[in-house]
């Protein structure tokens, strides 16, 4: 089994770059006094600029599971991997979305917008901020749990966020 000296951390707003701050404030402008902001509400092309970094993530509940619906090109030209249509365990290598899986599981109990801070190595050193956006299916109650969210990911190696295609593809799709 590969070492990928993998961490990430939960990470205070107040940290967070403007570029993330401001796609918060969209998210925060469509959200109820109670729950979350409905799917209709959730536009990737509102963020038309940065949409390449913006992952669409549907939630089954029921066993829990977090399947892709909308990969950000960025992403998925890094990481040389289209996981549209699967379940983010789909991704390779396994080590590196297993962890990806369990910040999605709490920011899912949590039911509230999350910045993580994630750095591994694989062929390169990955190092970024992913904002975790959940939204509440059309018809849901304002207790109900997250039904999707919008992933944002911001590159901590490169001045603007942007990720680069570099990385070999370890994808076994």
């Amino acid at each position: 089994m590969a070492n990928y000296d993998y961490s990430s951390s939960l990470t205070d707003f107040s940290d967070a770059p403007d570029e993330i701050l401001r796609i918060l404030k969209i998210w925060q402008d469509h959200k109820p006094v109670q729950g979350n902001p409905y799917k209709s509400e959730m536009d990737p092309l509102r963020y038309r600029k940065h949409l390449g970094r913006f992952c669409v993530v549907e939630i089954q509940k029921d066993p829990l599971d977090f399947i892709y619906r909308l990969d950000g090109t960025e992403i998925s030209s890094s990481s040389n991997e289209d996981l549209r249509g699967k379940s983010v365990l789909d991704g390779t290598p396994n080590e590196i979305y297993q962890n990806h899986f369990e910040e999605f599981k709490i920011t899912f109990e949590a039911s509230a917008p999350q910045i993580w801070e994630v750095f591994y190595r694989e062929e390169e050193i990955c190092h970024y901020l992913r904002l975790i956006l959940p939204y509440a299916q059309n018809d849901a109650t304002a207790e109900a749990s997250p039904s999707y969210f919008m992933t944002y990911c911001y590159s901590l190696l490169s001045p603007e966020g942007h990720f680069e295609p570099s990385r070999r593809s370890t994808s076994n799709f």
